[in-house]
């Protein structure tokens, strides 16, 4: 079975959202630091996921989708 990236993101994207709306970002942010710990470089999975992005906007973004989520 092969994927493509676009379909790995789609993946990924849908499990976080699934993970946030269940247990909230906090701690679904500590769940996968729990899964990933010791596995891979999480600053660059970080810095390929926010980009250039500087903290206020990745704030902004972040507050906008909690906002859709409501």
């Amino acid at each position: 079975m092969s994927t493509t990236p676009l379909i790995d993101a789609d993946v990924i994207q849908e499990g976080w959202t699934l993970l946030v709306e269940k247990l909230g970002l906090q701690r679904a942010t500590q769940f996968v630091i729990l899964l990933e710990r010791g596995k891979g470089d999480s600053v660059q999975e970080i810095n390929d996921y926010w980009g250039e992005a500087n903290i206020d906007e990745i704030h902004n973004k972040v507050m906008a989708w909690k906002s859709r989520q409501q």
